[in-house]
């Protein structure tokens, strides 16, 4: 790999320092504010052992119960549903890997049963991704300064940290992409240049143990390792010899280790094609979405798409400049390793939606390794513009307000989503009006919420109501029978369906109506009232 033969420059250690620092303050700040949305749902409910749809058979019965025990039953670990039964729930998804999963019931079981406890385990895990890009910038450049400047860029990343603070396993995957990255490269540095057998062994046993752990993460770590076969077989012919069947013994290994759950997704690989049928339903403004999800990685203030907006194309200009900089200045093993590593898993994700229809390539988290190697491509280009004696003062002192504007877009980004209960990434349609209906419900003194809405929606909402607070679920054909209402001060319908609404004004000869801010949230009004 290449060596900068000049000493790291302490000015990007200190100002990196100093982004990490606020970078790891933002991560674990605010951790219980924002809306538990519809995926983090999921997995509690996986945490706690039960699927969506034995929820639904056991509480959608037409009986109210509290909101305590509906959460503590069924978004956290109980004494009554152990580790089997959680593995069993995620038998049921095997589009998700278990280790995070698995992780988290332990960390639960371990500390306090809330929101802000789970995702502080992802907030944990998301701060080992500073040496582990530290570490693949080094194995890439030998250069402290690239990877000072890249662990600055990633610890002020708004799409790093609202991932960072997701009951989900984003972090963990961004993570062991780093590491499985880095792996590789020492393996096949140490391949060329030591003569201890030992030592290529162990390098090669740890790169193993990285495709194991980025398998068990996510499943679509198999587009990273479909990145690397493809930079292992696209290196010069006279360096295959030295390492190729090494490369393709470590990575069979890694794919052992992940033998178990494999087996487990082939058996159900039906829930597999059920669970992301939705992936399939094409979306329109495609290249849009792919602009707004690049710009997101550097200034993310909640924007929607629009193709006016002028941010989009300076980020698009600064990501190819910086690539075209990346080629142009760096030798082929440098460059290649980022390409493949941005560009298999696009193409992976672009072609399909293209040529089939679909809308995979938009949801920007599936995009986690390109986002890695465009950051890193960037950290690159500005260290240079900014160390490099031969350009000029003028020059340097236009990419250093180039690099002081994305640390304050990034920095901006962060602290206005910190404070925003909903985000771009919990989807609005299930997240919106959660905040408000919320309050209004915890306003009145004894409610009574009736709702028919699915499991995943109703338990995001619960997650933000007062403990006491009385739910009564329905499924939709199921004949509404009220308990008695006298103890109630409001009867409250929550995302009612018009069948649940004409069953209750029939039945019951009421009024239902919307008075609040959202009509997420309706009143029954009884003919006394």
């Amino acid at each position: 790999m290449m060596n900068f033969s000049k000493p790291t420059n302490n000015g990007f250690k200190q100002l990196a320092i100093i982004l990490i620092i606020i970078g790891v303050g933002f991560r674990f700040v605010n951790l219980g504010h924002k809306v538990y949305w519809y995926d983090e749902v999921q997995t509690s409910f996986r945490i706690s052992g039960y699927t969506q749809e034995e929820f639904f058979q056991q509480v959608y019965i037409g009986w109210p119960d509290t909101v305590e025990h509906l959460l503590k039953t069924y978004q956290y670990p109980t004494p009554e549903r152990n580790l089997q039964d959680s593995f069993t729930a995620l038998t049921k998804h095997p589009e998700h890997s278990p280790l995070y999963f698995l992780t988290a019931r332990f960390w639960m079981q371990t500390f306090s049963h809330s929101v802000t406890t789970i995702r502080s385990l992802s907030a944990l895990i998301s701060l080992l991704i500073f040496p582990a890009i530290y570490w693949l910038c080094w194995e890439l450049f030998q250069s402290a300064s690239v990877s000072w400047v890249a662990m600055g860029i990633i610890a002020i990343s708004p799409f790093h940290l609202i991932y960072a603070q997701e009951a989900r396993a984003y972090s963990l995957w961004a993570v062991s992409i780093l590491l499985s990255s880095a792996a590789l490269l020492q393996a096949l540095r140490i391949a060329q240049t030591e003569k201890s057998l030992k030592a290529k062994i162990a390098r090669w046993g740890i790169y193993s143990l990285t495709v194991g752990l980025g398998l068990y993460s996510h499943l679509l770590s198999i587009f990273v390792f479909a990145a690397q076969a493809f930079y292992v077989f696209l290196t010069p012919v006279w360096q295959k010899r030295k390492f190729i069947f090494s490369y393709l013994f470590s990575s069979l290994i890694g794919v052992v280790l992940f033998t178990p759950w494999l087996f487990v997704f082939v058996q159900n690989l039906a829930f597999f094609l059920e669970n992301t049928e939705s992936r399939l339903v094409p979306r329109e403004g495609l290249m849009l979405f792919w602009l707004l999800n690049l710009n997101r990685i550097f200034f993310d203030v909640n924007q929607g798409i629009s193709p006016l907006n002028l941010t989009l194309y300076l980020t698009l200009g600064l990501t190819v400049y910086a690539l075209y900089f990346l080629i142009k200045t760096t030798p082929q093993n440098v460059w290649l390793f980022i390409l493949t590593l941005i560009g298999v898993p696009g193409m992976i994700l672009i072609l399909p939606d293209i040529l089939l229809g679909g809308r995979g390539s938009t949801i920007a988290r599936y995009a986690m390794p390109c986002y890695l190697g465009i950051q890193i491509a960037v950290a690159y280009l500005l260290t240079q513009k900014l160390t490099t004696p031969k350009i000029p003062s003028s020059h340097k002192k236009r990419w250093k307000w180039i690099f002081y504007t994305l640390i304050f877009t990034g920095v901006l980004s962060c602290m206005v989503s910190l404070f925003h209960p909903v985000w771009w990434h919990k989807s609005y349609a299930k997240s919106r009006d959660i905040p408000k209906s919320a309050k209004i419900i915890n306003q009145s003194a004894s409610p009574l919420v009736i709702s028919d809405e699915e499991p995943g929606r109703i338990m995001s909402l619960l997650h933000e109501l007062k403990p006491n607070v009385k739910v009564q679920l329905m499924p939709g054909y199921q004949v509404i029978v009220l308990p008695k209402i006298e103890p109630f001060s409001d009867v409250l319908l929550y995302r009612p369906t018009q069948r649940l609404i004409d069953g209750m004004e029939k039945i019951y000869n009421v009024k239902v109506e919307k008075p609040y801010e959202t009509s997420w949230v309706r009143k029954v009004v009884f003919p006394q009232q």
